[in-house]
């Protein structure tokens, strides 16, 4: 009996050892990757993908390597890694779901997505997290605000398409410890540092609205809600914010004293709470106080 439960153990570790090294040093990395790349170009047209490699990844996953998504050639996110897992019983069913890890920007990317098998570039969701994203080097946004933006991006995030129309994204993101470049100076101020920076959004088809976007910074806190009407040439997209600043005394009453009065109006220096309103554009914003 020993010896018969022993022959099969051994029996057992040979094929799981052969299949290991079969699964690992056989996968046909470029036939998968090649066939994903293709895969996600036929059903995304104005995005693409690069891979560099894929590998096995236990349980039943991949390991993608140094994938890049593109915009009309602009590139958008990189992941150094990620590990992607379906839901076992979901590829045999019509909707499949998977699992998502992987590091970017020397933070990490996580999440699950869903679509479904018949019509998945009408019918998909993702849903993700991120922490501790280096945001400065995300290009797809200094390209956007084209500015300088510092410091560890986290939040959370949802995207979602039904039907034909486009997709849905809604975001709350965190940016800690960072800087603001400003492209026009605002109440002489090039730049400002900041503790914590705030935004709930919310993007559909070429509009992008703003619930709610908050700063805490040394020389003023404020909040902005609006709209911003998404352009192909991101400095021309049109701004429709209005919200409110809550300045240092020290920092304001010395402004009252550089800026003209047309920009700066002394019945506002001495108040607690500022209003403002932007209009223009990315590239040349309007600033209304009062």
């Amino acid at each position: 009996m020993m010896n018969s439960t022993r022959k099969f153990l051994l029996y057992f570790i040979y094929i799981f050892a052969v299949t290991v090294f079969c699964i690992y040093y056989l996968f046909p990395s470029d036939i998968v990757k090649n066939y994903m790349i293709s895969r996600f170009g036929s059903n995304n047209p104005d995005y693409r993908i690069t891979i560099d490699q894929i590998s096995p990844a236990f349980p039943m996953g991949l390991r993608l390597y140094n994938l890049t998504l593109y915009h009309t050639n602009n590139p958008v996110f990189k992941a150094e890694r990620m590990k992607v897992v379906p839901r076992l019983l979901s590829l045999f069913r019509s909707r499949v779901i998977f699992f998502f890890k992987g590091s970017a920007f020397d933070g990490i990317l996580e999440g699950r997505g869903e679509f479904a098998k018949n019509i998945p570039t009408q019918d998909a969701m993702v849903v993700g997290k991120l922490s501790g994203m280096n945001i400065n080097e995300i290009s797809a946004l200094k390209h956007f605000i084209g500015r300088n933006l510092t410091g560890k991006l986290g939040g959370d995030f949802t995207y979602s398409k039904g039907g034909k129309s486009g997709g849905d994204l809604e975001a709350k993101l965190v940016v800690s410890g960072g800087e603001l470049e400003l492209l026009m100076p605002v109440l002489k101020l090039g730049s400002t540092s900041f503790s914590r920076l705030e935004a709930d959004l919310r993007m559909k088809n070429q509009m992008l609205k703003v619930n709610r976007c908050t700063i805490e910074a040394d020389q003023l806190d404020g909040n902005l809600s609006g709209f911003v009407n998404l352009s192909e040439t991101p400095g021309q997209s049109r701004l429709r914010l209005s919200g409110v600043i809550k300045p240092n005394p020290e920092f304001i009453s010395k402004l009252a004293g550089d800026l003209p009065e047309n920009i700066l109006p002394k019945q506002v220096v001495g108040k607690n709470v500022i209003r403002v309103r932007i209009y223009g554009t990315l590239d040349e914003p309007r600033f209304f106080f009062n």
